[in-house]
This record gives C-alpha cells, structure tokens and sequence, in this order.
C-alpha cells in the first residue's frame, strides 16, 4: 500500500527545506511536522478490526549525498522520498530497529509527472487482502508480487469525505494489477484483479484511498479495504 510529507511554503526563511524540491508537488505537498489520521475500514471474511493510521512528516535527511522527505507509518515504519521535477518516488525504508535507512530494490513512484489525466506508471505491489483458508502462510503478501499499473484518470475531481467536507480540484489515480492464482478445482488458475484508487487533493496530499481484491469462492478469500482522512 501505497503512505508522505514537506510542502512549499512562501517564507523561505522561516522554513527553508521547504524551498527545496524535496517540498513536494502541491499535489503531495511535503510539510515536515504534518500529521494526519486516517480511519481505515476492511470488508473480509478474515474478520480484520478497523482501525487508524496515523502518518507523520519528519524533518528531511541526508542520505546517500542526496536529501529526502520522511514520512513516518505508526505500523512502525519510516518512509524516503525523492522529489523532483519527474515527481514522487519511495527510495528508501527505515523500520523502528533498524538504525539506517534500507535502500528499496528499486525506486517507486508514488505520483509521476505532468499531474494532469492521461499521465501512466508502474510499480511492483503485493496483494493487501489476498488470504488461504486453510495454508500457511496465510497472507499471499509474502509469496507473491505482481505489477500495477496506474494512471491519473482526472486532474479535477471534486472529492466529498465522509465528515461531510468538500476538496477540490483532486486528482484521481487508478492502479489495475492480476495475480494468476489456483483458486479452485473447478476454475483452475484464475486472473485475480487487484484494483487501487487514490485521491490526492490539492494542498492537501492524499486524502482517500482505496484497494478491492475480488476471488471467487474457493481455496482463496479476499476483500476491501478503505481509508479516508478524518483529521
């Protein structure tokens, strides 16, 4: 799944990094000290709780001679960004032991640019809800990866939350993978859609997303999974 921090900002001397192009898009803005609270909602036959992500932007840091914005997962899990004139990309993750940061395999976009509809990336993701009923390990996350596809599909969405308030312009990103999965003795191997949508909202960042992973029923189960900024 796809969570990121330190926006542009007028006074550049009272927030210098801010200056920098590691402040983000406004789009994405990067703002070190944000925090925001997501309520992240499941439907599955698992039975997963909701619960509440809480995201923070910390101050940005040198790594590798280069800086990057730092967004901080309360799953326990720091995030590194690159930011430039292409766009947004992870480059890095830092769990809450690890005392350096660890380089991904390979950079992923999180929003590329032009932002404006028709804009295409790719990124490698793992199914979020995909589980066995009766093998171990459980979650496919940990066997199996395939490649999304995304596509900024409109660069002026208005987006109403579910406290009632009203965000626009947004853009609204579709990501569209297939895992080819055993799902059962009747249907054999089965293409598994797994399909994302994100809202980023001007000024804002990422405000909503969503993932859908339908199976049909069998030796598999999957789900939804949604989350929206409450605050």
């Amino acid at each position: 799944m796809k969570p990121i921090a330190l926006a542009g900002a007028s006074l550049c001397a009272l927030l210098l990094s801010a200056c920098s192009p590691q402040a983000g898009p406004d789009w994405f803005p990067l703002r070190a000290g944000d925090v925001t609270h997501y309520e992240v909602r499941y439907k599955t036959e698992a039975g997963k709780d909701n619960e509440v992500w809480t995201l923070r932007t910390r101050e940005p840091v040198l790594w590798r001679d280069k800086t990057h914005a730092v967004r901080h997962h309360s799953q326990g899990v720091a995030y590194l960004f690159q930011v430039d004139e292409q766009g947004v990309r992870r480059v890095a993750h830092q769990t809450d032991i690890d005392r350096e940061p660890q380089a991904d395999p390979a950079a992923m976009w999180v929003l590329k640019a032009p932002y404006q509809t028709g804009t295409e990336w790719t990124t490698t993701t793992v199914p979020y809800l995909l589980m066995r009923k009766n093998e171990y390990p459980r979650d496919l996350r940990y066997t199996h990866k395939t490649t999304m596809t995304w596509r900024i599909v409109s660069d002026k969405e208005q987006l109403k939350l579910g406290s009632g308030e009203v965000l626009e312009p947004c853009l609204h990103v579709v990501g569209e993978a297939f895992l080819n999965l055993y799902t059962d003795p009747v249907n054999g191997f089965t293409d598994v859609p797994l399909t994302s949508h994100e809202w980023y909202c001007q000024g804002h960042g990422l405000v909503k997303f969503t993932r859908e992973e339908k199976v049909l029923a069998g030796f598999l189960i999957g789900g939804t999974l949604t989350a929206e900024r409450i605050r």
